[in-house]
């Protein structure tokens, strides 16, 4: 990985091991990179939700894939995008772990208030 983030190389290497087996290479993502584009420079966002819903099965309407884009992308850090993803149940916290130990980072534990000690009042 470089100081960047993730190459492409890396990222498909992430997903081979989170799917079990070699599904993808840097040059299969170019081209799934460069129809997503395609799709959206005809059609705009709808075009690319519906490219991706073919691609990956997924079955999202527009609306929720807007939401699951605006968390991610609102986040900030991948930590914090993958700590949104499991509290909207998107993910679980095992998929989330296995994602973040693929990028170098890991999802952010929510405060649970537990073991936390009362302030006394003087």
């Amino acid at each position: 990985m470089t100081g960047t983030g993730p190459s492409k190389k890396d990222f498909a290497g992430l997903i081979n091991s989170l799917v079990g087996y070699h599904v993808v290479n840097d040059k299969i993502l170019d081209g799934i990179l460069e129809d997503a584009k395609k799709s959206y420079h005809r059609q705009g966002l709808d075009g690319f939700f519906e490219y991706i819903r073919r691609l990956t099965g997924v079955p999202l309407g527009n609306k929720e894939m807007k939401e699951l884009m605006d968390t991610v992308i609102g986040a900030g850090r991948p930590e914090q995008a993958l700590t949104g993803l499991v509290d909207r149940e998107w993910i679980s916290e095992e998929q989330a772990r296995r994602i973040g130990e693929g990028l170098g980072t890991v999802p952010e534990k929510k405060a649970r208030g537990k073991g936390k000690k009362k302030k006394r009042s003087r």
